[in-house]
C-alpha cells in the first residue's frame, strides 16, 4: 500500500507551528506559522485536496490527528489573529492533547470522526504498550539512520528568531524521513530479516476482508483478540455489544483445582512437591513461585512457566550422544482444549469457539506456503489462539479469569516435569527446560527408550511432541543461547541474538556477531571484530530520563552539553561521556555516573553518514566484551584469573 499516502508530522511550540507532508518519491511540502509567516490557510486546503489519501504518522492518532481536527474545526474563527497568536492557541491544544493522553481511555476525537483517514504506525506495531514503548528517536538508532535529532528548540521559547524556527523545521524533515523508513519496514520494504516481506497493511486488508474486523491500525493483540470476540458471539448467538465488560474476579484460587487428573509422579520427591502444590491457595495479588532440585537442575514454577536454573555450559554431540530438543506443539492452546477449560463467565461456548480457530488454523496451515492471503489469515488465527492464556491473565481484558491462567500454567509445568521425571529415571540426562520444551543429551543406545517414553507420554497427556536435533548448544543462561543445528541453520535467544526487533536494543552488535563466528566457525572474535566494516554495528545507544542529560568531557576539559538520546561508539579518540542530573532534581541517583567506567573514550556520533570509517574504532573494548562472555561460559560462570579462550590470545594479555 504505497499508493495515495502521506508521510506527516507536526511540532507546536509557543511561537512556531510546523507541519511537513511527503508523498512517497516526491519533494516533502511543509506548511509554517510563526512571527513572520501564516501558513494554515495554505495547509487546510492542502487537506481538503487530500481526503482521500492515508495520513501516516508515528502516534498520529494520539497526537497529530487530535491537534490537526481541532485546528480543521477552529481555524475560521482565526482570522483576525496573528501569527502568534495561532500558535500560542495551538500549542496550548497541544499540550491539552498530551496532558490527556492516556492509552486506556479514547482520545478526544475517535478515528471514525477524523477528516483524515490515519495510518497510525506505533498502534499498528503496539508500541502504546507500556512494555514495549519506544520513541522515534530510538528508532532512528535501530534503524541505522544517519541523523538522530531531538528537539532544538524548547517548544515553550518564546522571542524565536528566524534561524531557530529554521531549525525546528529542519528537525521535522528529519522526524519525517525516519517515519517514512520505518513504514517502508512495515510494508515489508526491508532487508531486516525479522521484517522483510511481512506486509503489515496489507495484513490488516486481508484480515479486515476475512473477517470483517476494521483493523487498520490495530496491534497484533488487539487482532487476536477482535477475532476471538467475533467466535465467541457467532458460537454465542450474540452481538459484540453484549459481550461481558470484565472478567471473573475470585478472591482466592485453589491451586489443587489447576491440575489436570493425569498428572502424577513415580519418585517420592516429586510426589512430595505435587502435595504442597495441591495445598497452596493464591490471593488477588500473590505469585506463584516455587523451585525442586532435580538430578543435576534446579527447576523453577512460576507464572511464566518451567525453567531450569541453567549455568554457562556448552553441549555437543559425539560417537556417544546426541543434543535433542522437544516442544509442545501450541502448549498452552493444548492444555486449554485437551482438558476443556474457559473463562468461568463465558461458559463452554468459549472453548467450542477457541477449538473452532484452533482447527481452522491447522486446516490451513498447508495452504499459507504458497498463499500469500491465506498465510495472513494463519497468522492472525496464531494470534488469536496464543492470546487467550495472556489475555486470561488480564484485570483489563473480558477473558480474565486467574484460574485460567492457573490451571495453563500449573498443569504444563507439572506435566513437563512428568516427561523429565521419566527421562532421568531411564538415563537420559535434561539439559534445560523452558516453558514448552525440553532439551535431553541422549546416549544413542536409549534413543528407542526415548521415544517409547515420549509415546507413553503423548498417549496421556494427549500433547504433540516436536523433535529438533542440535549438533552443538552454548547456554549464557536458559534464556540466553545459541544452538546449531545438523543443516547449518543457528538458533539464537538472548545475550546472541545478532537481529532484533526494533522496540529492542541492538547496542554494539559486532559483539553477538563474533560470538556466532567464533562459535560456529571457530572465527577468533578478534579477527571478526576486526575485520568488520559496518559502523553502525559498533554504536551503542544511551538514553537518560527527564531528570537527566549527558555531557561529553575531552582531554582539554572543554564540555559538551548532549540531550537525553546518544549515539556512540568506543573510540581511539573521544571523549569521557557522562550522565548528569538535573539541579532541581529530586532522584536519589547519583548526580554524575560516567557512561563507559574506566578509560575507555566515547565518540558520540548522533549524526553518522552510511559508510563511514571504522578506523577511529577502540577494538580492545569490543573483544573484552566477546572474550568475556566466551570466559564465562568455559568457567561455567566462575571467574578465574587467566582463561586460555581456544584459537584466542589469552583474555587478560
Amino acid at each position: 500500500m504505497t499508493d495515495n499516502v502521506i508521510i506527516y508530522d507536526i511540532e507546536t511550540m509557543q511561537e512556531c507551528f510546523i507541519v511537513v507532508c511527503m508523498e512517497p518519491e516526491k519533494t516533502p511540502r511543509s506548511f509554517t506559522v510563526s512571527n513572520w509567516q501564516n501558513q494554515l490557510d495554505a495547509f487546510v486546503k492542502y487537506t481538503d485536496t487530500h481526503k482521500d489519501a492515508y495520513w501516516v504518522g508515528y502516534n498520529n492518532l494520539r497526537f497529530d490527528a487530535q491537534v490537526i481536527e481541532w485546528i480543521l474545526r477552529n481555524y475560521e474563527q482565526w482570522h483576525h489573529l496573528s501569527g502568534l497568536e495561532v500558535c500560542a492557541k495551538i500549542a496550548q491544544k497541544a499540550q491539552d492533547v498530551i496532558h490527556d493522553a492516556n492509552y486506556e481511555v479514547f482520545p478526544e476525537y475517535r478515528e471514525h470522526e477524523l477528516s483524515l483517514k490515519q495510518i497510525d504506525l506505533f498502534k499498528i506495531h503496539h508500541y502504546d504498550n507500556k512494555n514495549r514503548r519506544v520513541s522515534l528517536k530510538r528508532l532512528e538508532f535501530e534503524m541505522d539512520l544517519e541523523n538522530i535529532e531531538e528537539m532544538p528548540i524548547h517548544h515553550t521559547k518564546t522571542n524565536m528568531t528566524k534561524d531557530e524556527v529554521f531549525l525546528s523545521l529542519q528537525y521535522c524533515f528529519n522526524d519525517v524521513d525516519a517515519t517514512y523508513e520505518f513504514y517502508k519496514i512495515t510494508l515489508g520494504d526491508t532487508d531486516h530479516p525479522l521484517y522483510k516481506g511481512n506486509d503489515q497493511i496489507q495484513l490488516r486488508r486481508d484480515i479486515e476482508e476475512e473477517f470483517g474486523i476494521p483493523c487498520l491500525n490495530y496491534s497484533d493483540s488487539k487482532i487476536g483478540d477482535e477475532i476471538i470476540k467475533k467466535y465467541y458471539c457467532q458460537e454465542k448467538g450474540i452481538n459484540i455489544r453484549e459481550l461481558p465488560r470484565k472478567g471473573y474476579f475470585r478472591k482466592t484460587i485453589l491451586l489443587k483445582n489447576c491440575i489436570a487428573g493425569y498428572v502424577q509422579f513415580e519418585t517420592e520427591q516429586l510426589q512430595q512437591f505435587l502435595q504442597n502444590i495441591k495445598r497452596l491457595k493464591l490471593g488477588l495479588q500473590d505469585d506463584f513461585k516455587e523451585h525442586i532440585h532435580f538430578y543435576d537442575n534446579v527447576y523453577s514454577f512460576m507464572k511464566g512457566g518451567l525453567h531450569t536454573e541453567n549455568k554457562p555450559e556448552v553441549f555437543e554431540e559425539d560417537e556417544e550422544y546426541e543434543i535433542i530438543d522437544w516442544d509442545v506443539a501450541s502448549y498452552y492452546p493444548a492444555i486449554i482444549i485437551n482438558n476443556g477449560r474457559f473463562p468461568a463467565h463465558l461458559g463452554k461456548e468459549f472453548l467450542q469457539g477457541y477449538k473452532q480457530m484452533f482447527e481452522k488454523r491447522l486446516e490451513l496451515k498447508p495452504q499459507a506456503k504458497t498463499d500469500r492471503r491465506i498465510k495472513g489469515i494463519v497468522g492472525a488465527l496464531k494470534l488469536a489462539v496464543n492470546s487467550v492464556y495472556g489475555k486470561s491473565s488480564d484485570m483489563l481484558s473480558w477473558i480474565y479469569d486467574r484460574q485460567l491462567t492457573m490451571f495453563t500454567t500449573i498443569t504444563g509445568e507439572l506435566s513437563l516435569m512428568m516427561l523429565i521425571e521419566k527421562y532421568e529415571l531411564n538415563g537420559i540426562h535434561v539439559i534445560s527446560a523452558n516453558t514448552d520444551g525440553v532439551t535431553i543429551k541422549v546416549r544413542k543406545d536409549l534413543i528407542p527408550k526415548m521415544h517409547e517414553i515420549n509415546e507413553q507420554w503423548s498417549e496421556l497427556t494427549q500433547y504433540i511432541l516436536e523433535r529438533t536435533d542440535y549438533k552443538k548448544i552454548i547456554f549464557s543462561t536458559v534464556n540466553d543461547y545459541l544452538a546449531i543445528m545438523p543443516d547449518g541453520y543457528v538458533k539464537k535467544k538472548g545475550d546472541f541474538l545478532t537481529d532484533f526487533e526494533l522496540h529492542k536494543n541492538k547496542s554494539a552488535r559486532v559483539v553477538p556477531i563474533a560470538l556466532e563466528q567464533y562459535y560456529v566457525n571457530g572465527t577468533p572474535v578478534k579477527e571478526t571484530i576486526m575485520n568488520h566494516k559496518n559502523l553502525y554495528d559498533f554504536c551503542i545507544r544511551k538514553k537518560a530520563s527527564k531528570d537527566f542529560h549527558y555531557e561529553g568531557v575531552n582531554k582539554d576539559n572543554v564540555i559538551t552539553k548532549y540531550n537525553k538520546l546518544i549515539r556512540y561508539y568506543v573510540g581511539k579518540t573521544g571523549e569521557k561521556v557522562y550522565k548528569v542530573k538535573r539541579e532541581d532534581s529530586q532522584s536519589k541517583a547519583a548526580k554524575r555516573s560516567q557512561v563507559e567506567a574506566g578509560e575507555w573514550k566515547c565518540y558520540v556520533c548522533n549524526t553518522l553518514p552510511p559508510n563511514s570509517s571504522v578506523d577511529n574504532v577502540n577494538y580492545s573494548y569490543y573483544i573484552d566484551k566477546a572474550e568475556s562472555m566466551i570466559s564465562k561460559i568455559l568457567t561455567n560462570g566462575k571467574r578465574r584469573k587467566t582463561v586460555i579462550i581456544p584459537n584466542q590470545l589469552n583474555l587478560f594479555e
